[in-house]
């Protein structure tokens, strides 16, 4: 490519306007706005940083090194606490009143007032160095000293947001007034915005499941399934595509772009009758994103948002992504076919 159709493209994407314009100009003159500002600016510093230690691989040590586990027994490598490191002494800096990341046992407790902030700093680390999209996923919550801010339903988040780490760094945002996304430029880190107010398409022919996982399915997701496989001499009378990167961030950057249906239910197995991923800072996040994108999220059947977390790192089942098919999805469910 020339250097002129370099500076043509550059031009092109600049006109959308850079994330740092676009907050600044939302926070106008606002005190919780600004607030809301300096945290998001204050994830983008933290992932600026991150990004490069992602793309320098083993060749700064190995960032997959397992050192230990979390409150909850996952592994722990050294990326997921590096990166929680990271983000809590940005986060700090950025005005944060409590902060509540995966990789720590409870939340911790800062000096700032308006708001509080659930990561989970690098979602899917199980992935680092092997070229799969991984990612930060953050919530911002309003926060009063008279109760738990990570304890209300998610319909209370002022703003939400991802970074995705693959061939690019992307970022997906929404501070209550639609989704924006935008790409971090490589000589710069600067977030340029390429494409504001998201909006998912409603019908879908491609989801994204772990299909290792079908036998321990309840009945009606199985039978959901079991149409949509059979294609288009089935009853759904199409053929659907498979997508699966094992990585929430990585769906639903996907999702966003180009719409599908993501789920990770509830089954049969010991420890995943209440599915597997955090309804804090995964579900929660997620789901303000699907709802200003024109998508959905449930746990299958409700929705997400209006549940209340039982505990910091509580599970939630997850369905989220083009809306007719979530709604299906729940019908499928709720119809409660007796396994064969």
């Amino acid at each position: 490519m020339s250097a002129s159709a370099s500076l043509a493209n550059d031009q092109t994407h600049a006109q959308f306007g850079s994330v740092d314009e676009y907050l600044s100009k939302w926070a106008g003159e606002g005190t919780a706005r600004r607030s809301v500002a300096a945290l998001i600016n204050g994830v983008l510093d933290a992932a600026c940083l991150l990004s490069e230690r992602i793309a320098a691989g083993s060749l700064e040590g190995d960032p997959a090194r397992l050192i230990g586990s979390n409150s909850d027994g996952d592994a722990q490598k050294a990326i997921d606490v590096a990166s929680h490191e990271l983000f809590i002494e940005i986060l700090e800096r950025a005005g944060a009143a409590w902060v509540l990341s995966e990789e720590a046992n409870a939340p911790l407790v800062f000096k700032g007032q308006h708001f509080a902030v659930a990561i989970d700093p690098i979602d899917g680390s199980g992935h680092v160095g092997l070229g799969t999209p991984v990612g930060t996923i953050f919530s911002i919550i309003p926060f009063s000293e008279a109760e738990d801010p990570f304890l209300a339903a998610g319909k209370r988040q002022a703003a939400a947001g991802y970074v995705s780490f693959g061939n690019t760094v992307d970022l997906g945002f929404s501070v209550g007034e639609g989704v924006l996304l935008a790409t971090m430029h490589p000589q710069t880190g600067e977030f340029l915005i390429v494409k504001r107010q998201v909006q998912i398409p409603r019908d879908t022919s491609e989801l994204a499941y772990n299909a290792s996982n079908h036998r321990h399915l309840q009945p009606g997701l199985s039978l959901y399934l079991q149409d949509c496989l059979a294609g288009k001499e089935g009853a759904r009378g199409r053929d659907f595509n498979m997508r699966w990167l094992g990585s929430a961030v990585g769906e639903l950057h996907r999702i966003l772009l180009r719409g599908g249906v993501f789920f990770y239910a509830a089954d049969k197995r010991p420890g995943y009758e209440n599915g597997r991923l955090r309804l804090v800072y995964e579900a929660n996040p997620i789901a303000f994103l699907m709802q200003q994108a024109g998508g959905r999220a449930t746990d299958g059947t409700s929705a997400i948002l209006d549940k209340v977390p039982t505990s910091h790192h509580c599970r939630t089942p997850l369905v989220f992504g083009s809306a007719t098919e979530v709604d299906l999805i729940a019908s499928y469910l709720n119809s409660n076919p007796t396994s064969e």
